[in-house]
C-alpha cells in the first residue's frame, strides 16, 4: 500500500483562482508525457474546473460514479495522449461530502492505483472544503498551490496548521503567478519537498 499511496498526487489550494487545476493538468501532462498512465480526476464537485480547462465533455464524471449512475469506464476520457486519461467532476451533487468521503470514493482510487503509475486528484479549496485532507490520508498528502498577490500569508499558515492537526503532510508547494525576474525566461517558480 506505500507504493500505491506515493503515487497518489492530491492537488489543493487555499482558496479560489490560485491556478491549482491548471498545475493539476500540467502536473499530469509531464507524467503522461514520460510514458506513465496517468489518471487524473477533477474531485472538485463544487466548482469542477478540470472539462473546461482542457476542453472535453463534462456533463458525465466523478459525481454519477459516486451516486452509482455511472461506472468509471463510461466517464473516462482519454486526453492528448493514449496514455492520459481524465475523469470530470460531472454534475455538482447535493451531497459533495458525503459521496467523496464514502467507501465507493477509497475503493475507485485504491482500484486506479493499481491501473495507473499516477492518479492525480483535483479538489476543492481547503476555504472550501476539507475534501483535499481527505484525500491526503489515502495518499501521502497534499501539494498546496498558491497564487502572489491571491493567498494571505495568515491564511496559508491557518491552513498549514489545520492540516497538521488533521496528521495530513503537505509534501510540496507550486507558488504561481511569480513575478518574472530579469534572470529567468519563466512566471512560475516551484517548490517541492
Amino acid at each position: 500500500v506505500e507504493g500505491l499511496s506515493s503515487r497518489l498526487i492530491v492537488i489543493s489550494s487555499v482558496g479560489v483562482n490560485e491556478g491549482k487545476t491548471t498545475t493539476a493538468v500540467n502536473i499530469a501532462a509531464s507524467f503522461a508525457e514520460t510514458g506513465a498512465r496517468v489518471l487524473l480526476i477533477d474531485a472538485d464537485l463544487r466548482h469542477p474546473s478540470v472539462a473546461d480547462r482542457i476542453g472535453i465533455e463534462g456533463s458525465a464524471g466523478l459525481a454519477h460514479v459516486l451516486s452509482s449512475q455511472a461506472a468509471v469506464k463510461d466517464v473516462v476520457q482519454r486526453y492528448w495522449k493514449p496514455n492520459f486519461h481524465v475523469m470530470p467532476a460531472g454534475p455538482k451533487p447535493p451531497n459533495a461530502s458525503a459521496l467523496l468521503n464514502s467507501d465507493l470514493m477509497r475503493e475507485m482510487v485504491h482500484q486506479a492505483l493499481t491501473q495507473y503509475d499516477y492518479v492525480i486528484i483535483d479538489t476543492s479549496p481547503l476555504i472550501v472544503s476539507n475534501d483535499a485532507a481527505v484525500f491526503g490520508k489515502m495518499g501521502a498528502g497534499v501539494m498546496l498551490v498558491s497564487g502572489r498577490d491571491v493567498t494571505e500569508k495568515r491564511e496559508l499558515r491557518d491552513v498549514a496548521s489545520q492540516l497538521a492537526t488533521m496528521e495530513v503532510p503537505i509534501i510540496g508547494f507550486v507558488f504561481n503567478f511569480a513575478k518574472k525576474s530579469k534572470k529567468a525566461d519563466s512566471y512560475g517558480s516551484y517548490y517541492y519537498d
